[in-house]
């Protein structure tokens, strides 16, 4: 009857922390529906476009445990206004929950590439400086409402990463569930959008004329399909009622800001009631202008009259464009683009590049589908077979380097822009209208480390992406030197190199080339993660939240970075290798255990012990870092097996220390190995997996002691068990239950965890009462031992001969 008592206890407390858990349910819904009749204030001729509702949040990790949040914002909007609100969630009735620091990245076009943990992009990834700019909101969780406005933003889609701030997680603390409070952080959001109402439609290619009394106005028009600029004529009439100049700006997707545009300068209309302005467009997108009256000094802005006629004819006579053919891979963002080929294998393209030509490639990156994996631009120079072979050119004996026909200096800019095609400047900057920029490459002929260049974007934008060439000769007189083993040579007009002593100008001088051609090698690629591949050291993910999924490094072994190759926070081998022994070999104080429990005649808490040893020793030495980890099998299989023999361990010990007889003690053995392996199985890191199978035991043994003393009115084991062995035993407990829960941090883990390994063993030793034997040192094996049945077994003259 026992027996179906326990079950019935066994049964209760399951039920128990099922209507727990029903409990933290009712009480998580409570909190998203004071938070569902949370009503956003809408402001004034504003719109509620989204909101979501209860986004968890997560401590960040990598881009594994990082929320994504969606807001489409439609045209002619100027304030997006985001609301955000979150709150902790407090689960279980156990201490508080603080609030947390919540971040919140948002960025137009594609997910925000940030690395909140301090790692550096590596080489080779585009600067994310020149990228559209990430807006960083942080607020904390506790309950108060935060807004952040853009104004004016590009229409389409934008992309918010939600996480807690990150918190280097070797000094945390390892934190025991069911002993601390269990808090989660939500966050709620909405976004309401303010639009222009007054913008007119009219016709980018015609003349505009507007009445000075009626200004401001805002215009908009589309462009065509071409990168050709655009000549707009302005008249102004009733120039005489005020006197003040005007302002005109004109900005490509959204209305112009003071910081962002196209053309941004001012006229006086009494001079010249006519004005022509010309700019170069974004093909076949929205344009929208915007003209008012100057407050305060005009001279801060630009002379509209500098625009008339400004761009060369000649500049953009030979400009071509051409749109280069997708090849896709059919798996997540991998995909290639070049010029239309029927070649299967090969994902490159030749650019045949031409000086006085500007040659655009333009493709796209679609919404959604692409945006998720990291985007690799290679290009370099095609050079003849003797540049390839190491033949460089010679130096004469006036110290002139000779140029041969196959060996032309040029280089070859690159620009990369979305949207619009920049025009690449001799400087190496690219030029937009009235901004430059920095150029994506400059490819040197004369310069062997420079004829090849690589960039790596992550999380490319959505849109028309243009890749900008073009290509300048040598045109000056130009004497050259080389370095010391004539493996790169340069162009050095103040003086040349003989004999490796500086010489001073000279006149040795060789004209130059007016005309020059050249192949470009182009490769542009997309995969998941970087070449579908995280540098050896980590594990290539995705992370798929409400239908947008994106791809993660998931680094392993203290590597760090996009694409796990930082090592700078990695320990080095000898502490890895010195951790992993302490966690392992600090087990092999199990062997005392066992051999007091078989000195003692406790055979099966011998084998369970001799099962803890194993599965601990072998699991820790798996778990380790990849450099020094060794797995016999499944790293979950040796999970499973060390928590689960180190239950079962407690729950023998507790049965051999109860006064219950052997056919009670093994029923109590078996029920105890099935409900422990329901526990491991279902959470194996839950307090209460640990807590229920221990307090059920110290039941049993609390009541098996008082019903034995209540019938026999004495003692059951020696008194020196109750004085010295038992208090010790439970001392040796206690210390490690202490340090296990409460004070293992990630940096102190293998030192902790190891004491946690020897205390325990060290504690069965005092607990388990030698009872079996009489007379005897309980740490010595008895005289007669070797002649105990269980060594019977291994008797010849106990085995049956067959006879014929």
């Amino acid at each position: 009857m026992k027996v179906y008592y326990l079950l019935l206890l066994c049964v209760c407390c399951v039920t128990s922390n099922s209507d727990k858990e029903s409990e933290d349910d009712s009480k998580r819904k409570r909190i998203i529906e004071q938070l569902t009749k949370t009503r956003t204030v809408i402001r004034d001729n504003y719109t509620l476009v989204t909101r979501q509702i209860a986004t968890d949040v997560y401590t960040y990790r990598s881009y594994r445990t990082v929320s994504v949040i969606f807001y489409p914002i439609m045209r002619d909007v100027t304030d997006a206004l985001f609301t955000f609100q979150s709150e902790e969630l407090h689960l279980n009735n156990i201490g508080s929950c603080s609030p947390q620091d919540v971040i919140v990245n948002i960025k137009h076009g594609s997910y925000p590439a940030v690395n909140p943990d301090g790692y550096e992009f590596p080489k080779g990834f585009v600067d994310p400086t020149v990228r559209e700019r990430i807006h960083t909101i942080e607020l904390l969780s506790d309950g108060n409402n935060k807004t952040y406005s853009i104004r004016n933003p590009k229409p389409g889609n934008w992309y918010a990463l939600v996480y807690l701030k990150w918190e280097d997680p070797r000094t945390q603390k390892v934190e025991q569930q069911g002993l601390v409070a269990d808090c989660h952080t939500i966050l709620y959001t909405d976004l309401q959008v303010k639009q222009e109402e007054n913008v007119e439609l009219i016709d980018c290619y015609s003349g505009l004329t507007i009445d000075y009394s009626r200004l401001p106005r805002a215009f908009k028009c589309i462009s065509l399909d071409s990168s050709d600029p655009i000549t707009l004529n302005i008249t102004i009439k009733n120039t005489s009622v005020n006197n003040s100049e005007i302002l005109f700006r004109i900005q490509s997707l959204s209305l112009p800001t003071e910081e962002n545009y196209l053309v941004s300068c001012a006229f006086d209309p009494k001079l010249s009631n006519e004005q022509t302005i010309t700019f170069k467009p974004y093909p076949n997108s929205w344009h929208y202008m915007q003209l008012d009256n100057v407050v305060g000094n005009a001279t801060r802005y630009a002379d509209c009259e500098s625009y008339y006629l400004r761009y060369d004819p000649d500049e953009a006579s030979n400009q071509t464009t051409l749109d280069l053919m997708r090849d896709d891979k059919g798996r997540f963002f991998t995909f290639n683009y070049g010029l239309p080929t029927t070649d299967l294998q090969d994902a490159t393209s030749l650019v045949n590049l031409t000086s006085g030509e500007v040659k655009s490639l333009r493709f796209k990156v679609n919404q959604f589908l692409d945006i998720g994996g990291n985007l690799a631009i290679e290009i370099s120079l095609l050079m003849s077979l003797k540049y390839y072979m190491g033949y460089r050119r010679e130096l004469k004996t006036d110290g002139l380097l000779a140029f041969t026909d196959e060996d032309q200096f040029y280089k070859v800019v690159v620009c990369l822009d979305i949207g619009h095609a920049s025009l690449p400047l001799e400087s190496g900057r690219c030029r937009f209208n009235d901004h430059e920029k920095p150029a994506l490459f400059v490819l040197n002929s004369t310069d062997s480390e420079s004829i090849y260049e690589k960039v790596i974007i992550p999380y490319p934008d959505s849109g028309t992406w243009y890749i900008t060439f073009r290509m300048f000769c040598d045109e000056i007189a130009c004497p050259c030197r080389t370095s010391h083993n004539g493996t790169v040579y340069y162009v050095d007009p103040d003086g040349i190199y003989k004999n490796d002593l500086y010489v001073g100008r000279t006149n040795n001088t060789r004209q130059g080339e007016s005309s020059c051609n050249a192949t470009a090698v182009l490769s542009l690629s997309s995969t998941s993660c970087v070449n579908g591949r995280c540098s050896n050291h980590g594990n290539c993910g995705l992370n798929t939240f409400g239908g947008l999924v994106m791809s993660f490094c998931s680094c392993s072994a203290g590597y760090g970075s996009w694409d796990c190759s930082d090592e700078s926070r990695m320990d080095s081998r000898a502490y890895m290798l010195v951790s992993v022994l302490l966690l392992t070999l600090s087990n092999l104080l199990f062997l005392f255990s066992i051999y007091v429990a078989v000195i003692r005649l406790y055979y099966s808490e011998a084998m369970m012990y001799t099962f803890t040893m194993v599965f601990s020793t072998f699991y820790h030495a798996c778990d380790a870092p990849a450099q020094v980890a060794y797995c016999i099998t499944r790293g979950n299989i040796l999970q499973f097996g060390d928590f689960y023999c180190g239950l079962m361990s407690f729950w023998v010990t507790l049965l051999a220390m109860s006064i219950v007889n052997e056919k009670i003690r093994s029923s109590f053995q078996l029920t105890g190995a099935i409900v422990i392996a329901l526990l491991t199985t279902w959470n194996m890191h839950s307090f209460v997996a640990f807590l229920l199978p221990v307090a059920i035991g110290i039941t049993i043994l609390l009541i098996s002691w008082y019903m034995d003393f209540r019938r026999v009115r004495s003692m059951r084991y020696p008194r020196s068990y109750y004085t010295m062995y038992l208090p010790l035993g439970v001392a040796f407990v206690s210390v490690g239950l202490i340090c296990y829960a409460f004070l293992q941090t990630e940096q102190n883990y293998k030192i902790v965890h190891s004491f946690w390994h020897m205390i325990i063993a060290v504690s069965v030793v005092f607990l388990l009462p030698d009872v079996k034997r009489n007379g005897v040192n309980p740490f010595l094996p008895s005289p007669d031992y070797f002649k105990s049945p269980f060594w019977r077994i291994f008797d010849r003259s106990q085995t049956p001969i067959a006879t014929d």
